[in-house]
């Protein structure tokens, strides 16, 4: 019965609407990964691309936009 968001990430580099697009591209990819490399059904997994809109850190050096570039794995509720 778990759900999960597959959410992309992305640093601020560059033009927000940019980011959104590269984010929900990054987010499709992985959920499409699940599904065909590991058998979770597609109905499980929604992507969605919060671009740079959530950092977990700075973006002003290369080590903080690295840790930004990510996609995490969000329980549905």
């Amino acid at each position: 019965n778990l759900k999960l968001w597959v959410v992309g990430h992305t640093d601020s580099v560059g033009k927000v609407d940019d980011n959104m697009r590269l984010a929900n591209a990054r987010a499709d990819a992985v959920a499409a990964e699940l599904v065909s490399a590991h058998g979770i059904a597609a109905a499980r997994l929604k992507g969605y691309g919060v671009g740079p809109l959530a950092p977990i850190a700075g973006n002003d050096a290369e080590e903080g936009r690295s840790k930004n570039r990510r996609v995490e794995l969000v329980r549905q509720p």
